[in-house]
């Protein structure tokens, strides 16, 4: 098992130095944006906004940045960096750290998770870079102070389409509406879709398109409480089945040894 990360969930206060005598500044030109930078998407008002502020007022937060060749790599803070830009700022205050690209990547995470400044799609990409960086999803949920169930469903989400990834994206379905087209065959997500955006469909009405695609139930294997099996489907981020409502099957499904960990731990099971 590799290294449990340091303790990147109690925030990122933690990681930084509380020293004034820490700061310094550095000539705008000579930071550049970070490629793991999980946040893709900045809103061009909020932007402006922060750009007035910061002609008016200076930037008040230093950026924390890396050592990277004759440059310096941006760490957290590219609202701020973008904001100063625009601003025509020369010199930003910064925090200068040797850290290496896992870190790096914890940290540009935690920022947005804190500030909730996250899509659901940057936030699974963001757990995916994680993961192929060596951590468990266990390791990857202490790092962001997530619980590992969350890290599941999160990832999970990327099985998706890239149409239906582009409307969670741009807000035009929910994360509930995407874990409800998980649900679907494969081949008939992106009908699913079309109809969430057509009619728009609730979370609820969503999870109800699968039983539009399936053969009628064979006798003694109908589906019974399928409120409660919603429920728990959604508590354990997957299907839940029962089979029959006097005597019958509770059935949870998994796709991996550590989809059953998760459900398992959910469940109170601690062997």
């Amino acid at each position: 098992m590799s290294k449990k990360p340091s303790g990147l969930g109690k925030g990122l206060e933690a990681l930084l130095p509380k020293s004034p005598a820490s700061l310094t500044k550095l000539p705008l030109a000579l930071i550049k944006p970070s490629p793991a930078q999980p946040r893709r998407s900045f809103d061009p008002v909020a932007l402006e906004e922060l750009a007035a502020s910061i002609r008016e007022k200076g930037l008040l937060q230093p950026l924390l940045v890396r050592p990277k060749g004759d440059m310096y790599e941006l760490v957290a803070g590219e609202r701020r960096y973008r904001a100063s830009q625009m601003a025509g700022l020369r010199e930003v205050p910064v925090i200068i750290r040797d850290i290496g690209e896992r870190e790096a990547l914890e940290i540009a995470l935690i920022e947005n998770l804190q500030r909730e400044d996250l899509n659901p799609v940057e936030e699974a990409e963001g757990y995916k870079r994680l993961v192929e960086m060596g951590l468990t999803q266990e390791e990857v949920a202490r790092a962001v102070g997530k619980a590992r169930v969350t890290i599941t469903n999160a990832l999970r989400l990327l099985q998706l389409t890239p149409e239906i990834l582009k409307a969670l994206e741009e807000n035009r379905i929910t994360a509930g509406h995407a874990r409800a087209l998980l649900m679907l065959p494969e081949s008939r997500r992106n009908w699913g879709l079309a109809e969430v955006l057509a009619k728009g469909l609730s979370v609820r009405e969503t999870e109800r398109l699968k039983e539009r695609l399936g053969a009628p139930a064979r006798p003694g294997k109908e589906e019974a409480y399928p409120e409660i099996a919603r429920q728990l489907s959604q508590r354990l981020g997957t299907r839940v089945r029962f089979t029959h409502p006097s005597r019958g099957r509770i059935e949870i499904h998994y796709h991996s040894e550590e989809e059953l960990s998760a459900i398992l731990r959910a469940i109170g099971y601690e062997g």
